[in-house]
Formats: structure tokens, C-alpha cells, sequence
């Protein structure tokens, strides 16, 4: 049954860039971003098609206060593309196209949608620009060494409009301000959430906090 999932998928999103083909496009040229849209909400739950696009209004708003490319758009609108396929399927789903996954993400499997999301911006939407699929990669677990762009699209996932928890309003206003600053905050809530929940935490997520603590320690001395 889940093999025959896989196969289902793979005729869509051949279908899917067939489509690109028949309109006289190049191989690598991506979708436009109504095109994106079109087909992201046929391929997501109702909600969770209404948070990318609050995700990518977010990220919008944010990157005219970092000014930032306007690429962040692809990213930010597809950073949950791989949620098309259900959580408690991830594992096998990645384990059939052949994408690695390490013990926690087998544990947590709701964190391989980034990983499935890289396969589905390429292979569905047309995406080959490098930053584009690293910001989708990195906005479940951040990491260190991220671009403005994959820190963003981290952010925007985390104050939407749809979210929720105490502290977001200075979260919203420290992201407009500072990244760097922003992105320390969201990783100390991610870690404390993960902590009282008893859950895993991905280690790009402690790189991630580390790096930004130990710069802002070296700033301080």
C-alpha cells in the first residue's frame, strides 16, 4: 500500500511538470508564483495551505525590514510542501526516494516534511535555486551557518498570524529589528517547548543556538 502511495505521487508531480512542459517552458524554469499556489493548495490540507500562505505574507513583510531578495517568496510559500504527505507516512515515504534520515527525525518523523519538501520543491515545483531548498531544509530544526533568507522563512513559520503563545508579540517586533536576536529567542522557546514535552531535539537545532549564543557571548565580552 505505501509503495503504491509513492508510485501515486511520483505520476503527480510528473503530471504536474508535464504541465510546465506543455506551455513551452525550459526543463529548469520554475512556476510562477500563482502557479505555485494553484497547485500547493491542491496538494495541502484547507489549514495548512492557509498557514503557508500566512507564511509567506510573513516572510514578505520581514524581508522588506532585512531588505531581502524576493525569492524568499518561493521559499516561505512552499517551506511546508512536503506536509502533503502525512506524518506517520514520512518515514517511508523518504525511505522509498532514498533520503536519509537520522535517528531523531525517525523518532519525530513530523520533521522529515523539510526533507520531503527540498524532494517535492525540485521535483514538483521546479526549484533549483541552492538557498531556496536549504531555507525549506532548515525551517523545522534551524541550523547554524543559515542565510538571512533560511532564517526568515524560520521566523515567519514561528509569528504567523495563525500562531499563538505567550511572548509573540515581542517575538513579531524583535524579528522586524534584529534576526540574529530573533532567531536566539525562537530557538530558547523551541528548546524549553521540546523540553516540557519530553520530546527529542534535533542537534542542527543546538548548533544553531549555540553559534548565535557564543557570538552574542563574544560581542559582550
Amino acid at each position: 500500500e505505501r509503495a503504491w502511495r509513492v508510485w501515486c505521487r511520483r505520476l503527480w508531480s510528473n503530471i504536474s511538470m508535464l504541465t510546465i512542459y506543455i506551455k513551452g517552458r525550459d526543463e529548469a524554469e520554475m512556476m510562477t508564483i500563482d502557479e505555485m499556489k494553484q497547485l500547493l493548495q491542491a496538494s495541502l490540507p484547507p489549514k495548512r495551505y492557509k498557514h503557508s500562505v500566512h507564511v509567506y505574507e510573513t516572510a514578505l513583510e520581514l524581508a522588506k525590514s532585512h531588505k531581502l531578495p524576493e525569492k524568499i517568496a518561493i521559499c516561505a510559500l512552499l517551506h511546508d510542501c512536503g506536509r502533503e504527505v502525512a506524518s506517520k507516512e514520512s518515514a517511508a515515504e523518504a525511505d522509498a526516494l532514498g533520503i536519509a534520515i537520522d535517528d531523531v527525525e525517525r523518532n519525530q518523523p513530523i520533521l522529515l516534511h523539510a526533507k520531503l519538501g527540498v524532494y517535492y520543491a525540485q521535483t514538483k515545483y521546479g526549484v533549483t535555486d541552492k538557498e531556496i531548498l536549504a531555507g525549506i531544509s532548515q525551517h523545522t530544526t534551524g541550523a547554524a551557518h543559515m542565510t538571512d533568507l533560511a532564517k526568515v522563512v524560520f521566523l515567519a513559520d514561528m509569528i504567523e498570524p495563525g500562531r499563538d503563545f505567550p511572548g509573540i508579540e515581542d517575538l513579531r517586533k524583535l524579528a522586524h529589528k534584529s534576526l540574529d536576536k530573533a532567531m536566539l529567542k525562537a530557538y530558547s522557546n523551541t528548546i524549553e517547548y521540546l523540553l516540557a514535552g519530553g520530546q527529542l531535539i534535533h542537534p542542527h537545532c543546538i548548533d544553531g543556538y549555540n553559534e548565535l549564543m557564543l557570538a552574542q557571548k563574544s560581542v559582550n565580552k
